[in-house]
């Protein structure tokens, strides 16, 4: 068995999410912040409106908020096929905000808010995005103000029953950094194929996920949001019934053609082996996680 300690939780709550966010080691700022600084002192356009955002009108907006390796990917890219309900990608990503402020030519943290979600919205006014803790922490960080949540916005939160497979899944993206379906090649899954089994790997990632979850309680309960609770396995399960939600959630007169989302999941045929594996391993820490873990709903059974 390997001893394969995960990074610090504020490293990858964000970057673990998706392909296009490099590890802000890579980068010459740490915080969002430090990028607006970076960008004014490189000389990047910034207080104008190049892409005339402002007057764009967004009739509904609201965040998906998420935990690390929840389908947030999959859901994303589903409601955009529909184009009914923007593109909420997780803008606000350190790596990914960079290029956007550049394009939209914001300066501070709550003009590339507003420019993000009027570019990626829909023609129906309808804008999205996704939020990990990390952006909000960023956030915060950036205009010295603790409350960066619009209370009037619609909140989904998505998360996972099964957070052994979350946190396999958590550890076979960060060993490998293969993320997502569209990354797959012959050599991404030889590296993937080459990730070791590890209990204690495994084990933090769950006491990680536990903490993200924890985390999203408290904010939630703080602002006195009361989200719209989702689950990966029913999204991906039946996806449709996803995209009704959020059309009878957002308002919409009629419930949009559902497509295939272009991003699948990537799993391995050891999966369920592993699972099975740390359950045995590792049952009298999962039988102390069942009374701290926030409440899971069971799934209900809907056409």
């Amino acid at each position: 068995m390997t001893q394969a300690n995960p990074p610090s939780p504020g490293r990858i709550s964000s970057a673990a999410q998706s392909p296009l966010i490099p590890e802000t080691a890579d980068l010459p700022y740490q915080t969002m912040s430090e990028m607006f600084t970076y960008l004014a002192a490189e000389g990047a356009e910034q207080g104008g409106d190049p892409l005339k955002l402002d007057d764009v009108e967004i009739k509904r907006s609201y965040a998906i908020c998420l935990v690390p390796r929840s389908g947030s990917t999959f859901l994303a890219h589903l409601l955009k096929e529909t184009e009914q309900f923007g593109f909420p990608n997780e803008w606000l990503a350190v790596a990914l905000a960079e290029d956007q402020a550049r394009q939209t030519g914001s300066g501070d943290w709550d003009t590339l808010f507003r420019r993000i979600m009027a570019r990626h919205a829909s023609k129906n006014g309808v804008s999205g995005i996704e939020l990990a803790l990390a952006h909000l922490t960023w956030g915060r960080q950036a205009t010295r103000r603790h409350d960066v949540l619009n209370p009037s916005w619609t909140y989904f939160y998505l998360r996972r029953r099964n957070i052994v497979r979350q946190a396999i899944s958590m550890h076979v993206a960060h060993q490998s950094g293969v993320l997502h379906s569209f990354q797959m090649s012959d050599d991404a899954r030889t590296v993937r194929d080459a990730v070791l089994y590890d209990t204690l790997a495994l084990r933090n990632w769950i006491k990680f996920m536990q903490d993200e979850e924890l985390k999203w309680e408290r904010e939630f309960g703080r602002i006195g949001i009361e989200p719209i609770r989702l689950y990966y396995e029913d999204i991906t399960a039946r996806p449709e019934r996803a995209v009704r939600l959020f059309s009878n959630a957002l308002g919409l007169p009629e419930t949009p053609v559902v497509k295939a989302s272009p991003i699948e999941r990537v799993g391995t045929s050891r999966t369920d082996e592993w699972e099975a594996r740390y359950r045995e391993e590792d049952a009298d820490f999962l039988a102390g996680l069942v009374m701290h873990r926030p409440f899971v709903h069971t799934p209900v059974s809907m056409s």
